[in-house]
């Protein structure tokens, strides 16, 4: 524009909406108002307090003591010959594949079994037997899981977690939460002591127990039944083996499974 040429001036527009003024922010925030002469100071009353997070079910069930184990209905005759076939045909598929995959067509020797082949994160030794162990042994609770969710949906758990009072004779059974949250924060030492067995069967309620069964995959003589596993000197059941304690605990005879015999007691 020319120096000296008339302007004409152009009201600036305000968009009273978006004002960021004294009045507006009254309007948006009535705490922050100034009062007017006389004018009693309006008082905003605290948000309410929020609720706590809701515990979940299974951790209050746990903390109010009404895991306790409570009393069953007899497991149906038919079932139980269902699931006990399926069991003993899970152990033999994990007997085969097993040595299928180190031994080809034959089975370890005793002097396989106990050479040594590692430490663990503690400096115990881990020996081929062991390790043939743990193979057979997660194969087998596959195979279970995949078989009992036909046979019985919900009505069962796989190494559910109970601790047992022997004072009181009570036991709690532990929610798979539980267990989770103390392994996580460090605080495995709380479950020392806990009974673990592999399968038990129940009232689609692990409080209700019904049958209970553990695997055994011993390394050579698996035509020769395998004994319940005592428990070591210095241990809470020290001198008791894991059958006494799993029909002490939860009231009912526990079976063994083993390839090539099958369930027996």
């Amino acid at each position: 524009m020319a120096c000296g040429a008339n302007r004409t001036a152009t009201p600036r527009q305000y968009n009273q909406a978006t004002l960021d003024s004294a009045s507006n922010s009254c309007r948006q925030a009535p705490s922050l108002c100034r009062p007017s002469v006389g004018e009693k100071l309006q008082v905003v009353p605290p948000p309410p307090a929020q609720p706590p997070p809701p515990i979940s079910a299974a951790v209050s069930m746990a903390i109010a003591g009404g895991a306790l184990i409570q009393p069953s209905r007899h497991l149906d005759d038919e079932l139980r010959r269902h699931i006990e076939k399926s069991l003993s045909e899970c152990a033999d598929e994990a007997r085969s594949q097993a040595m299928l995959q180190h031994f080809k067509t034959r089975g370890p020797t005793q002097q396989e079994c106990e050479e040594e082949i590692g430490k663990d994160s503690q400096g115990r030794t881990i020996t081929r037997a062991m390790q043939l162990g743990l193979e057979q042994h997660k194969i087998a609770m596959d195979c279970t899981a995949r078989i009992l969710d036909k046979l019985s949906p919900g009505g069962f758990s796989i190494q559910p977690r109970y601790r047992y009072d022997p004072q009181t004779r009570t036991t709690e059974y532990l929610p798979d939460e539980v267990v989770k949250k103390l392994l996580k924060q460090g605080r495995g030492t709380e479950l020392r002591g806990t009974l673990e067995p592999d399968i038990v069967i129940h009232e689609a309620d692990a409080r209700r127990v019904q049958a209970v069964y553990d695997y055994k995959f011993p390394c050579v003589s698996t035509d020769k039944r395998s004994r319940w596993r005592e428990y070591p000197d210095g241990h809470p059941y020290e001198g008791r083996h894991q059958g006494s304690m799993y029909k002490q605990a939860l009231g009912v005879d526990p079976a063994m499974v083993q390839p090539r015999i099958g369930v027996f007691r």
